[in-house]
């Protein structure tokens, strides 16, 4: 680059303070950066890296789990939440490692799953919400009933669900209406005999009142 480009240098280090590293296309453009002085930081070799359309991260390297959680709020929109495994990780509830991070969005709005970006429509937005920086996670009893909705081995359904209620971070109650608000699924499965045993010793339905 002949010159050096103009933009508010100060702006868009802000900006990457507080988003751990990662900025999208419109935070350039509204912090003055050209499309030519973003090329120069993607190019091949540059310093900074595409991490999803539109969202970049300001280094070279390997993406951290706070990284990825950023990229996936950022690409997924204003009022979109954290749910899933990363949601359950956050709240210190033992769950596989994964790479993908599932996102609440509201239903009207038109996304596609993409990379590590695992967007999830629904009309129930959680009412409460853990802010942690620039992320948002759903409250814990709301991310184990999106979590083991997609299981199919009660065994590790059973594993999540005794870890969080043994530690005191999910309520039975919280949980199963949870479930009962969501797609009925797993409450069919649970409401045909399946019942989870925590702690190994009493059965716990995980919906012990819904409707017949």
């Amino acid at each position: 680059m002949g010159r050096k480009a103009l933009f508010d240098r100060d702006a868009v280090a802000e900006l990457l303070r507080r988003q751990s590293g990662v900025i999208t296309r419109n935070q350039t453009k509204d912090c003055g950066m050209s499309d030519s002085a973003l090329r120069h930081r993607l190019r091949t070799g540059g310093p900074w890296q595409v991490l999803l359309p539109g969202v970049y991260l300001s280094a070279s390297g390997a993406v951290t789990t706070a990284q990825r959680e950023v990229a996936a709020i950022l690409y997924a929109g204003s009022g979109s939440v954290i749910t899933g495994p990363a949601a359950l990780a956050w709240h210190r509830i033992r769950v596989p490692r994964t790479s993908i991070v599932n996102v609440l969005v509201p239903e009207p709005r038109r996304r596609r799953d993409i990379g590590f970006v695992q967007l999830n429509r629904t009309s129930r937005m959680p009412r409460m919400v853990f802010p942690n920086g620039q992320v948002f996670y759903v409250p814990p009893a709301r991310a184990v009933a999106d979590t083991v909705r997609g299981m199919g081995d009660l065994g590790a359904v059973r594993a999540i669900v005794a870890d969080g209620v043994q530690r005191g971070i999910v309520k039975i109650p919280q949980l199963a209406d949870e479930l009962a608000a969501g797609p009925q699924v797993l409450a069919e499965r649970v409401r045909s005999g399946h019942l989870l045993t925590v702690g190994g010793t009493s059965p716990i339905s995980l919906v012990p009142s819904l409707p017949g």
